[in-house]
């Protein structure tokens, strides 16, 4: 990696950085500064109580994100110290040492007569037959009827791997739609991990409406200058942006109303879908500024051309214009399929000031980063060009798993 490509790529990362602190207002990685609003939360309910059934399923809706295997339990690790009320956050894994240092409220020992809470040993089958024995365990942390569920892993490994897709499928029988977030290993670690790891791709695309990818190798382009918590800790991030943009969308009593139903069907007709947010306080510019933003998403390639539905919600201080909120409408519809269908939300946030905040749920996108479910009408026909200085084995593995390649990073 050439020193002119790592300094752009730390550019772009501290770029990333400055909009996560402006949205969460505390220092990215750092755990001793965190302060973080509460994902899904209403400031303006503080010291009320209310019943927890009642705030689940009708407030934010039921938005699970569970997180399986080292990797994704290590995420909702992460999302829990960002403060999630209203989403119910679950760690699941075979081993039972790195479970126990993983602070969420709920944690699914998996399997434990199966690898006696050892781990599953880099073998996917034994994390799905651990998986399916516990499943129980896992429909039970799911609650009665989820509607949006998060599953965050690491592929490559074994439990990730083999017990993330069980998980989508029970999911998917509760009746939720279901989002993948799944990172990919290192080129480094050689063929036969990716080759598992793609596996684990297709069968989680089974049963996932969306499955979002993140390759390693792209966060060491992006912020391979910085410390390995914080490089990793910017996949985290992008997950709770996802999460905290689709929290806020139900949970806002907007002037036009968009709700969780409307979030479901679109999902349900685009096939694949992704979030995004973006904020600018330019006096002259704040509206094109927030709303790019939002289309831009650095560690997730995404084309907005073509798109088949959005949702666009707008927040703004006392000074937001209805010209304003027009013109981003026109800016995202400009980049869409003709026959789109676009709802559009505002609301005024005394708390931005001179801020406009846009928030972005796109479907029917075209990303090679973000899968439809198994058997889909390919969202990207091109080469795949996954840093492996051109090794033609490696295409020829995704070929044979994703069928006609995808650029993946």
């Amino acid at each position: 990696m050439s020193r002119e490509v790592t300094s752009a790529g730390s550019d772009q990362a501290r770029e990333m950085i400055g909009l996560y602190k402006k949205i969460f207002n505390s220092s990215i990685g750092d755990s001793n500064e965190l302060q973080f609003p509460l994902i899904g939360s209403d400031e303006s309910n503080a010291g009320i109580v209310t019943d927890p059934n009642i705030r689940e399923n009708y407030s934010t809706g039921n938005i699970a994100i569970i997180g399986v295997g080292g990797c994704g339990s290590n995420t909702v690790h992460n999302l829990n110290n960002l403060g999630a009320e209203g989403v119910k956050l679950v760690a699941i894994n075979t081993d039972k040492v790195h479970l126990d240092g993983i602070n969420v409220p709920n944690k699914i020992l998996i399997g434990e007569n199966i690898t006696n809470g050892l781990g599953a040993g880099g073998r996917p089958e034994v994390a799905r037959a651990c998986a399916e024995q516990d499943a129980h365990k896992i429909s039970d942390a799911l609650g009665n009827r989820p509607d949006l569920v998060f599953i965050a892993a690491g592929m490559g490994g074994g439990t990730g791997t083999g017990a993330a897709p069980i998980v989508a499928k029970i999911s998917k029988d509760k009746g939720a739609k279901v989002i993948g977030f799944v990172t990919l290993p290192f080129k480094t670690e050689g063929r036969h991990k990716y080759k598992i790891a793609q596996e684990g791709i297709r069968q989680l695309r089974k049963w996932a409406d969306t499955v979002v990818l993140i390759s390693n190798d792209k966060l060491l382009q992006l912020a391979g200058d910085f410390p390995i918590d914080k490089a990793f800790a910017m996949a985290d991030y992008t997950l709770a942006i996802m999460v905290k943009g689709i929290a806020e969308i139900i949970r806002k009593r907007t002037m036009v109303n968009v709700d969780l139903n409307d979030i479901r069907m679109l999902m349900s007709a685009g096939g694949v879908a992704a979030v995004g947010i973006g904020e600018s306080s330019d006096p002259k510019r704040r509206s094109d500024e927030a709303v790019r933003m939002a289309l831009k998403n650095q560690l997730i390639e995404i084309s907005p051309d073509g798109a088949r539905g959005a949702l666009v919600v707008v927040y703004g201080g006392k000074s937001l214009k209805l010209t304003e909120v027009h013109k981003i409408t026109e800016i995202v519809a400009s980049r869409m399929s003709s026959d789109a269908i676009i709802k559009i939300g505002a609301d005024m946030d005394e708390e931005l000031g001179d801020g406009v905040r846009v928030i972005l749920l796109l479907t029917g996108i075209k990303s090679p980063d973000v899968l439809g479910p198994e058997g889909s009408r390919r969202v990207e026909e091109r080469w795949i060009s996954i840093a492996n200085d051109g090794n033609s084995d490696l295409t020829e593995i995704v070929e044979e798993v994703l069928g006609r390649p995808h650029i993946l990073f």
